[in-house]
This record gives structure tokens, sequence and C-alpha cells, in this order.
């Protein structure tokens, strides 16, 4: 079972402590924590919370979530350690379809952690299995605020930045094109 919220903002407080065993102790709940189901998903409801008091537990807790991605979207095949650290299946497609407007609606220290993670996950399952990212991000670039465009840029450059410097395929140019179309 995944921690509950409050018990989850404490953990991830404690990981800010200038204790050393104290910081260790909370990393270890949160390594031991990461394997439940939902987990990921009451990260980002910390994450999303507009609680004030919260801000440090909130950057800790978007910390938390982009690592979570980074190691456990799309482990290495041959690493046994990543393995146990996989990003469930039934918490994916919730994570995918929520974390564009997540970005957007967050303050910009935590919302470069958010575009990291889109990013991350986008390394692995765009277009193919994301088709719906495109489309969140372009609908964004009408909102008002300078910061959500600001982010949607940088997220959109991170995520076609794979383009760059990739051998030349049918497969590479069947996602140019995909790209091109919709933008």
């Amino acid at each position: 079972m995944a921690l509950p919220a409050d018990q989850l903002r404490q953990v991830l407080s404690q990981s800010l402590s200038p204790d050393a065993q104290t910081r260790q102790n909370a990393e270890r709940a949160l390594l031991t924590a990461q394997i439940q189901p939902g987990h990921a998903l009451t990260v980002l409801r910390l994450v999303s919370s507009n609680d004030a008091v919260d801000a440090p537990a909130r950057q800790a807790a978007s910390i938390h979530f982009k690592n979570m991605v980074k190691k456990g979207w799309a482990p290495d095949p041959d690493d046994e350690d990543a393995k146990k650290f996989l990003v469930p299946e039934c918490d994916r497609d919730m994570i995918k379809n929520n974390l564009v407007e997540l970005m957007c609606t967050v303050p910009p220290q935590i919302q470069s952690q958010c575009s990291e993670s889109i990013s991350l996950i986008a390394s692995h399952d765009f277009p193919q299995k994301w088709d719906n990212l495109l489309p969140d991000l372009i609908n964004r670039f009408g909102n008002p605020n300078w910061d959500v465009v600001n982010g949607v840029l940088l997220t959109a450059n991170s995520i076609f930045k794979r383009f760059r410097y990739v051998q030349r395929s049918d497969a590479l140019y069947a996602d140019i094109l995909y790209v091109l179309q919709r933008i």
C-alpha cells in the first residue's frame, strides 16, 4: 500500500533534514514505498497541493517523482535492482493524462521538475504510447500566463532534442512527420 499523504509529506520533509540518519531513514522509506501501486499518484497529489507551508515538501516530492520516473519508467533490462522500482502499469496512464496539466499549474521551481519528468517519459513513450502529449502541449500555447507557455516550450524543446543527433531511419522520419503534422 502506498504511504498516506500525511505520512508521505512527513517522510519527504525528513528527507530534507540536515541530520544524516534522519535523511537516510526517510530515503529508505521512500525507496520502499515507491514500488507500491498508487505511490506515484500520491506523490503527484502532494506536488499539486497549493499549501504554501508545504513548499519544501512539494519541491522534494517533485524531485522524488522525477527520480522515480528516471529510474523506474523504462529501466535497463540488465539491471535487476532497477526492475524493483518499476512504476506500476496501473499508474502510468493516469500520470500521462495529468502530468502536463500539473506542470502548468505549479510554481516555476516545481514546473522544471515536472517538465523533466515529462521529457523522461516521452523519451520512451512518445508518440506511440503517449499520443495525447502533443495536443496537450499545443493547447497550452494560448495560455495568458507566460510561465505556463515558457514551461510548455521548455518541455517541447526537451522532447524534440532526441531528433537532433540520431541515425536517420524510417522510424525517426515517421516520428518527425507525426510532430510536424500536429504543430
